[in-house]
């Protein structure tokens, strides 16, 4: 029998307002709006953080500027999850989980915090600034945007294994679940006629593996 693994996902969700409206502050009312809600006293700690490390081995220094992580609004949930904001975007990060059936559960449960974070925070604002969130990853203008997932891996396997595992599965698993998205936004692919694709993130990827993860 295999070691359990931990595993894991995120999501930065889609978000639109009015036509003014900037989508940073809108996503730091619907974090503190849900945390203010929900009695949340918690906030995340990030003594033991380092983005600029490479799984590859390399270290990329100031690659990420602090304040994008740190100066945002920030909460850790009462089920574990963390619900914060990542650059522009409401992101919903579901606690360590044992199983796949445990993931999903606790990604429909971002759903919901979502939902009720959403209607709190437009309590708040007038008819024509109304916040509407997304669970989508891309914004049909050409920008794209994560759903990450987490995986626990032994320390002994190489780098270049997990590569060559990982990534025909992720290719491969977009013909079976893939959510699929109608047209294309990328230059590259304007100039023809894509009426469907499978995959909503593939047209705006430009390197197999590399630190930043949208």
């Amino acid at each position: 029998m295999g070691v359990p693994k931990i595993l894991g996902i995120e999501t930065e969700y889609g978000i639109a307002g009015g036509p003014d409206a900037d989508p940073t502050l809108a996503s730091s009312l619907i974090v503190n709006a849900y945390a203010q809600h929900g009695q949340s006293r918690v906030t995340w700690d990030f003594v033991d953080e380092s983005p600029d490390n490479d799984a590859r081995g390399y270290f990329h220094d100031g690659a990420f500027a602090p304040v994008i992580e740190t100066h945002l609004a920030n909460t850790v949930l009462t089920n574990g999850a963390r619900l914060y904001v990542d650059h522009a975007h409401p992101e919903y990060s579901s606690p360590e989980c044992r199983s796949p059936r445990e993931a999903v559960l606790y990604d429909q449960a971002g759903e919901e915090i979502m939902r009720r974070a959403q209607l709190v925070a437009n309590q708040t604002l007038d008819d024509a600034h109304q916040i509407r969130l997304y669970k989508n990853n891309s914004d049909g203008k050409g920008n794209s945007y994560g759903t990450h997932e987490n995986y626990l891996v032994a320390r002994q396997v190489e780098f270049a294994d997990v590569v060559r595992a990982m990534v025909p599965h992720f290719v491969s698993r977009q013909v079976i679940v893939g959510a699929g998205k109608v047209g294309s936004e990328t230059d590259g692919a304007r100039g023809f006629d894509h009426d469907f694709q499978l995959s909503a993130r593939a047209e705006f990827f430009e390197e197999v593996v590399g630190l930043e993860t949208t």
